[in-house]
């Protein structure tokens, strides 16, 4: 008669790396969505400055300001909830709140999408009307918009409904990503 031994071959201090990602709270909802809003105004602000002639031939405008620090705040949130779970000791699946792993690929596509911005700038000038929103620079940064602002979207369609007021920041979220589609088509 042999008997099997088994052995437990993961990390110490790891446990949680096959865990399911945690729910979101209400509160990190709130302010993704917060943060999602001043990004997308950022969006549509740069927008209206290229269609009235606001921006002249450098990259380095008030409007590209608005529009990069409204990405920059909700990278931030992003980023630190991501570090701050990993700190804990979780893998990275649940280093995020169930829904918003996806932004940090939106993350992801902004700080490739955003130099690739800026040099598809240098080499070929800025763009004017539907050839603007055409450039691949400009897709990519609109795929990682559209990832950023979906996670609270995403984050309440795996919970149970709520409140009203509680669903609202779902609500918010849907029209940011309505709102990214609308501006790009």
């Amino acid at each position: 008669m042999s008997t099997a031994v088994t052995h437990d071959t993961r990390v110490p201090g790891r446990a949680h790396d096959l865990a399911a990602a945690p729910p979101s709270s209400r509160c990190f909802d709130w302010a993704a969505t917060v943060l999602s809003a001043l990004f997308t105004g950022g969006v549509f602000l740069d927008g209206w400055a290229h269609t009235h002639g606001r921006v002249d031939e450098t990259f380095f405008t008030p409007w590209h300001a608005a529009l990069y620090s409204g990405f920059f705040a909700t990278a931030a949130l992003l980023v630190w909830r991501a570090t701050w779970g990993l700190a804990r000791g979780h893998g990275w699946r649940p280093a995020m709140p169930e829904g918003y792993g996806w932004a940090l690929v939106g993350v992801g596509c902004w700080l490739v999408g955003g130099p690739f911005d800026v040099a598809w700038h240098s080499v070929f000038g800025f763009e004017a009307g539907v050839e603007a929103l055409l450039s691949p620079a400009h897709a990519m940064l609109a795929v990682g918009l559209g990832l950023m602002a979906s996670g609270p979207l995403r984050a309440g369609r795996r919970r149970a409904p709520g409140r009203w007021r509680d669903e609202l920041p779902v609500v918010l979220s849907l029209t940011f990503v309505v709102s990214n589609l609308t501006f790009f088509t």
